[in-house]
């Protein structure tokens, strides 16, 4: 994270948007609330393995799985866990559309 350090001004972040999709008729899983907020980097996991988002990270489409992780500004470590779901990246633009895992 110490090369990171850089990425802390406004211009720098990530704005990060997750929603959650709830199947109708399926109990959703406490905790799976739509929610925004910025992050410094985010790592995912897609059938490559893991990678890393950081500002300014090319367009990207990908289907994802199992977590993602996000390093806030108040560096914090937030792990979201979930069964499957995509990410959209445009520009410092993040998009998680999550379908949270079964109880």
């Amino acid at each position: 994270m110490e090369n990171w350090e850089n990425y802390m001004d406004g211009q720098n972040l990530l704005n990060i948007s997750v929603v959650w999709h709830h199947f109708y008729g399926v109990t959703s899983v406490a905790g799976e609330t739509d929610f925004q907020i910025k992050a410094r980097v985010v790592t995912a996991e897609n059938k490559i393995g893991n990678f890393d988002i950081l500002p300014g990270h090319a367009n990207l489409i990908s289907v994802i799985f199992n977590n993602i992780i996000l390093y806030t500004i108040e560096k914090k470590t937030d792990v979201y866990l979930f069964e499957k779901g995509i990410v959209e990246v445009s520009g410092n633009e993040v998009r998680f559309f999550l379908k949270g895992k079964s109880e």
